[in-house]
């Protein structure tokens, strides 16, 4: 019986390899080293909870900002035979939590294979042992084994899958020759059957191959007829600055045509990688110090903050992953508040007349319907995501109502936040802004749909971030109908409360917060009377809203246009618009 089921298994098919995005993660050293592996960010971690908030830093942001679902780490024997494997086992195990893991093995900083065979395949036994029966846990048995002839490699593969029968032929990755350079020369043994294979290809290779097509037909070189069963576990090129042969590159732009055959590899790899829909992990996710990187990292532990280094690399990079997942689009709603037990909800598209309180952006996760340079509420309240939401400071408040509310802080250049709204006719709008800052920084610009509907508007230097004041501006022309609202930040440091809009010059923000709350077309007290003013304050008579209040203001003859109500027993002020 044992025999069939291993038949079974041998003969799987496979039409792409799509389950793998991925990235990999890597010691500063490069991972050929002769001691444990200390991957980027764990330096000075020697527990199991330790490393495990490391990792959930690194590996949750690189699902979070790049898009990842699976991630390549490296072993060795120290890494596992040895009492850091505890250490080392929570950065697997947070990896498995997030979604697929391939975990590899680099031989030490020789031109060798391992020192010890014995140790070697005790570091195979128990990693086995124990991540068999994880359905994310993959093995890629021995990376780049450049040390090997052909025949000898095929003979540690055939011992390795003799060895260990219960791995699952498709969550065993086999590299190609050399420097996983050839394929073909293990792909063709049957013995492999039903088993997924590794390739590399890097840049500093050819130099000489300048044209996308020219690194297309590198690479189908390297995967000969072999695309649907191969993973391209390492690819990648200069993200940052840097120099090569004594030239210079600067960040450059890989979404435009190539003028070096740094752009000509990026462009022509992800190109091929897009047709043939091959799973590939890129080189390198987070290395500190490697400008191939495609994350950068500051902070240590729990404070680990990392940002993308090329926003053109990571298009690429999702170019070729495009099509080749199958994955649930972010959907972008309007926020709608929260369920009981506490989760967020979608809600209707608010009109842009009123205020919008700033805190309420829209559904969707980051670069859908906010953009925060990492993946931490650093306020710690509201909502859960990684917009930095702060709570408001009631000392210095205007109304006590402000003192239950939430701003947006510790902001940075460039981030933004989007918010769905319904504009009720095509023309500029007045609006006001409550803002605090300490520096002589902070600014924004208002955009719809994306395109700028405001200048730089300019958040004054205040006394601290908890002192906020108003501050007033106009929009240009804004076209009626439902659209898109965002608010990008031009510096940093400036806090924001809300917006508020109106269609009239001089209305204030409590007329906005009226229109917000929805008074202008409801019942409630009806049967009173209400003194009416214009917008500016002038007085214009007394109505009996018998109905509601815009039918109020029908029955006592006032012509279309935007009042401010006040019920005869109260002091409120409503802002109602008769159409």
């Amino acid at each position: 019986m044992a025999a069939m089921v291993a038949s079974l298994v041998a003969v799987d098919s496979f039409a792409v390899t799509n389950q793998f995005r991925g990235v990999n993660w890597a010691d500063k050293r490069d991972n050929f080293v002769s001691d444990a592996l200390v991957l980027s960010g764990m330096a000075g971690v020697n527990s199991y909870d330790g490393a495990a908030v490391v990792a959930d830093r690194v590996i949750g942001s690189f699902v979070e900002q790049l898009g990842t679902n699976s991630v390549r780490l490296p072993i060795n024997e120290p890494s596992v035979t040895t009492s850091y494997w505890n250490t080392y086992k929570a950065v697997i195990d947070v990896g498995l939590k997030y979604g697929r893991v391939v975990m590899g093995y680099w031989g030490p900083a020789q031109p060798a294979g391992p020192k010890d065979m014995n140790n070697w395949w005790a570091m195979w036994e128990k990693v086995v042992k124990e991540y068999v029966d994880d359905p994310n846990a993959y093995f890629e048995i021995f990376n780049e084994p450049h040390m090997y002839s052909k025949t000898e490699l095929r003979d540690l593969y055939a011992k390795w899958l003799e060895k260990f029968p219960d791995v699952p032929r498709d969550h065993i990755l086999l590299d190609g020759s050399g420097l996983a350079w050839n394929v073909p020369d293990i792909a063709d043994d049957s013995r492999f059957d039903g088993c997924l294979f590794a390739v590399h290809e890097y840049s500093f290779w050819n130099t000489s191959i300048e044209t996308e097509q020219g690194w297309m037909n590198s690479f189908k070189g390297k995967v000969g007829k072999y695309a649907d069963r191969t993973v391209a576990t390492e690819w990648g090129g200069a993200m940052g600055p840097g120099e090569k042969n004594g030239i210079h590159y600067d960040y450059m732009d890989y979404n435009k045509t190539p003028t070096n055959y740094f752009m000509a590899y990026i462009r022509g790899m992800t190109e091929q990688l897009r047709q043939w829909q091959m799973g590939s992990f890129y080189w390198v996710g987070l290395r500190d110090g490697d400008w191939y990187s495609m994350m950068k990292r500051s902070g240590e532990g729990a404070n680990i903050k990392l940002e993308i280094v090329n926003q053109s690399g990571v298009d690429r990079m999702h170019y070729a992953w495009t099509d080749t997942v199958v994955t649930t689009p972010a959907i972008q709603e309007p926020f709608g508040g929260f369920d009981a037990d506490g989760s967020v909800k979608s809600g209707d598209i608010p009109s842009l007349v009123g205020k919008i309180e700033i805190e309420n952006y829209d559904l969707g996760g980051n670069r859908v319907s906010y953009y925060d340079k990492d993946s931490e509420n650093k306020g710690n309240v509201y909502r859960k995501d990684g917009v930095d939401v702060v709570g408001l400071d009631c000392s210095d408040s205007l109304s006590t109502k402000d003192c239950k509310g939430y701003a947006i802080g510790y902001t940075q250049e460039g981030e933004w936040m989007e918010y769905s709204v319904n504009v009720p006719k095509t023309k500029k709008y007045y609006a006001t802004a409550r803002v605090a800052s300490g520096l002589d920084v902070a600014g924004f610009v208002l955009y719809v749909d994306d395109k700028a509907v405001t200048d730089t508007v300019k958040i004054p230097k205040g006394e601290d971030w908890v002192t906020y004041s108003n501050i007033d501006f106009e929009t240009t022309e804004i076209p009626e109908g439902d659209h898109v609202l965002k608010l990008m930040f031009t510096g940093a440091y400036g806090n924001i409360d809300w917006l508020s809009f109106c269609e009239e010059e001089g209305c204030s923000a409590e007329d906005a917060d009226a229109i917000t709350h929805g008074i202008n077309a409801v019942l409630v007290n009806a049967h009173e009377a209400y003194n009416v003013f214009t917008a500016t304050g002038k007085y214009l008579g007394r109505v009996n809203a018998n109905e509601n209040l815009q039918q109020g203001l029908k029955t006592a003859g006032f012509a279309k246009g935007v009042y401010i109500m006040r019920s005869v027993k109260g002091s409120r002020a409503i802002r109602v618009q008769l159409r």
